[in-house]
């Protein structure tokens, strides 16, 4: 079984030509980014009021993106859920992919067409959001951005999108593992709910629950702390080991770093302290997305 890669680009062109103007995506679309808008504003009264009375922020630019990044945090996971949890079940229903089984093209390079058509939505989602943020920064603090802060932000973009990236591999491995477009919706809902909303409190749960029997509670539950995307995001975005329920945002003023939006500390900085982060959510959706290839590659396509 050979992946011909021009075939599976036709096949990534067509899904997104399909998504992209679809009246459901564009309701998702300008709902996301409506809700950055209204964060990222908020944001912006905010630093001018803490500005008024004497507390200015490192980077009034940066500063806006934490309110962001809290956001990203809770709700860019159901962008990706939304471009998976049917991705495969749909087709599967109307028997489409047997159709286009029977044309010289291989199973592999049907999935990697619609792999690379739900990445290319989402990438699109995610750069009308985080520029929409940006300009919304921009135009109402009137600063400019300098080279440095644009960096830091093409870091941050980065880093919010493998974390997004994360969901929509838990979208189409679940797309292929469920029958029903509903299930598959429940579950990827219950497993956003667990490891983003009420990771923290389930966490806090866990520890009390252990600490009469186990000494070691809360070393225990650091650790599983690190099953969760949304810690490694929120870690090296604002330097806080969670944004769920129960968990502060970012903020400036503390000795220790505040994630990437931090310019009190230089990259190499970042990068030494939050490397274990970085890898964690760069493994995951690759992961994620290998499971995906493989499982289609075995799976029954029959309704």
């Amino acid at each position: 079984m050979s992946c011909d890669f021009e075939k599976a680009l036709i096949i990534a062109k067509k899904e997104l030509a399909d998504k992209l103007w679809s009246p459901i995506f564009l309701s998702l679309l300008g709902t996301f980014v409506l809700a950055v808008f209204a964060v990222t504003y908020r944001e912006i009264l905010l630093i001018e009021q803490s500005s008024q009375i004497g507390k200015i922020p490192p980077s009034a630019v940066l500063e806006g993106f934490y309110s962001t990044s809290l956001m990203m945090a809770w709700f860019s996971p159901l962008i990706g859920i939304a471009l998976s949890f049917d991705s495969l079940i749909t087709e599967r229903k109307t028997a489409s992919l047997d159709v286009l089984l029977t044309h010289p093209v291989f199973r592999d390079t049907v999935i990697l067409g619609k792999m690379l058509g739900a990445v290319l939505l989402l990438l699109v989602v995610m750069l009308a959001s985080s520029g929409f943020s940006l300009g919304t920064i921009i135009l109402l603090l009137g600063a400019k951005v300098s080279a440095m802060e644009l960096s830091r932000i093409a870091i941050w973009f980065v880093l919010t999108f493998l974390y997004s990236l994360v969901f929509l591999g838990i979208g189409l491995v679940c797309s292929i593992y469920v029958r029903e477009a509903t299930d598959s919706l429940v579950y990827n809902i219950v497993i956003w709910l667990a490891l983003c909303i009420m990771f923290t409190w389930i966490l806090t749960f866990i520890r009390y629950s252990l600490e009469p029997i186990v000494s070691a509670g809360f070393e225990i539950t650091s650790s599983l702390s690190a099953l969760s995307p949304m810690h490694h995001y929120a870690e090296l975005s604002t330097g806080k080991i969670g944004l769920g329920w129960g968990a502060g945002g970012g903020g400036y003023g503390r000795e220790n770093m505040d994630g990437i939006l931090d310019i009190r500390f230089p990259l190499t900085h970042w990068l030494k302290e939050f490397w274990t982060n970085l890898v964690v959510l760069s493994i995951a959706p690759l992961i994620l997305l290998i499971v995906a290839y493989l499982k289609f590659l075995r799976e029954d396509i029959s309704a």
